[in-house]
């Protein structure tokens, strides 16, 4: 199956696995408490794939409208997505969306957000991105070099 530009949603075992997709600037759903009928319905609406390791919720679902996940790993389960829909991560797509909430980010001047910034990052980064929704703060520092050579690790061309 190939999908051009999917749209996720993720149930309540997949909740790592979407903070994942977003890294690599999928946009993908998560709320860990909804419920089966819950996903059925925002996936239904907003024309999301769902994607889960629970048998029955994908049961109810057409299948082409749901990934039954097998990995129990998150890196596992974003290379079955990748493999499972014939998808490319583009590299300028990773890092644009939050990772928490699942919005944009975009550039932010240092002094915009310099009182939220740890003094170490304060002398050794100069470029900011920032979320307008949840106002989490990213840069490039060593958990971004680890997640890229752990989705490397699985051959995935970050």
């Amino acid at each position: 199956m190939e999908v051009q530009d999917p749209r996720f949603l993720c149930d309540d075992h997949c909740g790592r696995l979407a903070r994942w997709l977003r890294f690599v600037g999928f946009d993908c759903r998560h709320d860990q408490s909804a419920t089966d009928a819950t996903v059925l319905m925002i996936a239904g609406n907003e024309d999301r794939i769902i994607l889960t390791r629970d048998h029955h919720l994908a049961a109810m679902v057409l299948a082409r409208q749901a990934i039954l996940l097998q990995s129990s790993d998150p890196v596992g389960q974003l290379r079955e997505v990748i493999d499972s829909l014939s998808l490319v991560i583009d590299q300028a797509r990773v890092l644009t969306r939050c990772t928490m909430c699942n919005s944009p980010i975009t550039p932010v001047a240092a002094t915009d957000i310099w009182d939220r910034i740890p003094p170490y990052v304060q002398k050794t980064r100069t470029e900011f991105k920032t979320c307008s929704v949840c106002g989490r703060v990213y840069w490039e520092g060593t958990h971004l070099t680890r997640m890229v050579e752990r989705l490397r690790g699985i051959g995935l061309p970050v």
